[in-house]
């Protein structure tokens, strides 16, 4: 059962994570093939580190919807699992082109 005190803690949480000089903010444009197994295939790298998607929103586009554009954005993670991110999302059989914005704090 979730109560209102495990919420908080884990809103405060996220919210210094988010804060910490280190950390980043992420988001990725990865368009390719629409398979039964391209989401898993994107999700995969951020899952092996741990992390949970901020947003991941994915539409299939192109004339006879072969192709899928997925938008998953990552907070509060450590520049290093960005690029290790962005590095993973290149290397997917399938992918076609991965757009990644990594927002350093100033």
């Amino acid at each position: 059962m979730t109560t209102l005190s495990s919420v908080t803690a884990a809103v405060t949480t996220h919210a210094s994570a988010a804060a910490h000089p280190h950390h980043v903010r992420a988001s990725y444009l990865v368009s390719g093939l629409a398979d039964a197994q391209f989401l898993s295939r994107v999700l995969e790298p951020v899952a092996k580190l741990g992390l949970v998607p901020d947003r991941l929103l994915a539409l299939r586009d192109g004339g006879n919807a072969a192709d899928m554009t997925v938008d998953l954005r990552l907070a509060g993670v450590s520049a290093r699992h960005a690029e290790l991110v962005e590095f993973a999302l290149r290397a997917i059989v399938g992918v076609s082109q991965v757009v990644a914005r990594i927002d350093r704090p100033n």
